[in-house]
C-alpha cells in the first residue's frame, strides 16, 4: 500500500509526504544519520560509508532500515510498495554496486546530492533478489525522488534485464501497481471532478437541483486501492488552497494525507490481518525538517537536520515519539 506525493507552498516550501500502509508491525522512527553512517549490504558483505547525514523514519536491525527520508542538501525519497511488477536479478555483478532492494534508499540518500546525480550514478547500482530477515520477503519496491529544485522522480524495477532508469513524474503522486504510466492514463477517467458546484439540468419538464455543496466532486474515488488513492491525492493537492509558508504547507499535506490514511480494520488481507497506515511523514526539503505522526497519537512531531548534527555529530540519533492519543483538555 502507501501514497506518496510532493508538494510547494507559495513561500517555495517545498515538501515530499507519505503514508506508510503495512500490516507487519514496524516500529519506525524518526531517526539520524551522521555523515558517515557505515553500513554492510546483506547481499555481498560490502562497507559502504555515507558521504551526507540525512534524517527519516526506520528501524535498527543491526544496520538502519529507512523507508524514507530527506538528507543534507534536501534530497528526498520515500519507498512504496510495488507487487507483481518489481523485478530484481537473483545474482550479483561485478564491477556494480550490489544492493537489496531495501537499502537503495539508505544508499541514495548517503551519497546523491539530488536527482541530477543520482541520474549520473544510477547505472552503477544493481538491485539483487535479497530478502528482509525480519519480514522474510524480497520487498518488492519502487521509489520516488525530490530535491531542492522541484525535481521529481520515480524509479520502478520493471526492466526484465535490470537496467534502471528515472521516471519523470508531473503529477507528483506515487502509489502502488499499476506502474505509474497506467496512473497518468487513469487521471483521464477524473478530468470533470472540479471543486466547483453543479449547476441544475432538466430531464424533461423536471429540473434536477445539486443537494448541497460538493455536487463537483460527486465521482472522486472514495477507497484504498492504489488507483484510488492516485486519483484523490492528485486532485487534492491540485485544488487544495495554496499555502504561504512552511507551518501552513505542513497543515495542508497532513489534510491530503489524511484523505488516503487507513483506519485499522478498514482494509483486511488474505491472511486476514489488517492493512493499515501505520505512520504518516513529510519531509520538508526547503528546511530539513522531518514531521511524523504515528497511528495512536494525531500530534505531528517536527524533527530538524540541524547544522549542529551535521558538521558534528557521529552517531546516529533517535527521537521517541508519543504512541497514545495526546489530548489538551480544557477547563470551564
Amino acid at each position: 500500500m502507501c501514497t506518496s506525493f510532493v508538494y510547494q507552498t507559495k513561500g517555495e516550501n517545498l515538501f515530499l509526504s507519505r503514508t506508510m500502509d503495512f500490516g507487519f508491525t514496524l516500529d519506525a522512527k524518526p531517526v539520524a544519520l551522521p555523515r558517515g553512517y557505515t553500513f554492510e549490504s546483506d547481499v555481498d558483505g560490502e562497507r559502504y560509508s555515507g558521504k551526507y547525514a540525512l534524517i527519516g523514519a526506520g528501524r535498527n536491525l543491526g544496520k538502519y532500515i529507512l523507508a524514507d527520508g530527506v538528507n543534507e542538501h534536501g534530497l528526498a525519497c520515500a519507498s512504496l510498495y510495488l507487487p507483481s511488477e518489481a523485478v530484481y536479478s537473483k545474482n550479483t555483478e561485478a564491477g556494480k554496486t550490489n544492493l537489496a532492494p531495501h537499502e537503495f534508499l539508505l544508499w541514495a540518500l548517503s551519497f546523491c546530492k539530488d536527482v541530477s546525480e543520482l541520474r549520473e550514478v544510477l547505472q552503477t547500482i544493481h538491485l539483487v533478489d535479497q530478502k528482509v530477515d525480519l519480514l522474510g520477503i524480497t520487498t518488492p519496491l519502487h521509489w520516488i525522488f525530490y530535491d531542492k529544485s522541484g525535481n521529481v522522480a520515480v524509479i520502478e524495477p520493471t526492466d526484465p534485464s535490470f537496467k534502471l532508469t528515472l521516471k519523470e513524474n508531473p503529477v507528483g503522486v506515487m502509489t502502488n501497481t499499476p506502474s505509474l504510466e497506467w496512473h497518468f492514463k487513469n487521471l483521464t477517467n477524473y478530468i470533470d471532478i472540479t471543486p466547483e458546484q453543479k449547476t441544475s439540468a432538466k430531464f424533461g419538464k423536471f429540473e434536477a437541483h445539486p443537494f448541497s455543496q460538493g455536487g463537483g466532486t460527486l465521482g472522486l474515488p472514495g477507497g484504498y486501492t492504489p488507483p484510488e488513492r492516485f486519483v484523490r491525492a492528485a486532485y487534492l493537492k491540485e485544488h487544495i488552497q495554496e499555502a504561504n509558508n512552511e507551518q501552513e504547507g505542513v497543515t495542508n499535506v497532513w489534510y491530503v494525507l489524511k484523505s488516503v490514511t487507513i483506519p485499522k480494520g478498514a482494509v483486511i488481507k488474505s491472511d486476514g490481518t489488517p492493512d493499515l497506515t501505520q505512520y504518516t511523514s513529510s519531509m520538508c526539503v526547503s528546511s530539513l525538517t522531518y514531521y511524523f505522526t504515528p497511528y495512536g497519537n494525531q500530534r505531528i512531531t517536527g524533527c530538524k537536520l540541524d547544522d549542529d548534527f551535521i558538521n558534528h555529530s557521529q552517531t546516529p540519533y533517535e527521537w521517541d515519539v508519543l504512541q497514545t492519543e495526546d489530548i489538551l483538555y480544557k477547563e470551564r
